[in-house]
């Protein structure tokens, strides 16, 4: 499913092609893999020393379709 991510403080967005599952409480997640998540920190944040965001440049809340939009970052953290 395409998604886009977005970075309030720079006014950036990227899309990406992800698997995403829906949860209940007008909730979904989106699973990024490592590739994605770098790709999504270039996009969102590519200035080395900011610390506007986390370890994909998110920044501010993010949806698809009017639900609330969960990014899990675990391929980054499992390797």
């Amino acid at each position: 499913m395409r998604i886009i991510l977005k970075n309030d403080f720079h006014n950036a967005s990227v899309s990406l092609n992800c698997k995403v599952l829906s949860h209940i409480h007008s909730t979904a997640t989106a699973y990024l893999t490592v590739g994605q998540i770098k790709k999504a920190k270039s996009a969102l944040c590519g200035i080395p020393d900011c610390t506007c965001s986390g370890d994909a440049g998110l920044r501010g809340p993010q949806q698809l379709d009017g639900k609330k939009l969960e990014v899990n970052l675990d391929a980054i953290y499992s390797q």
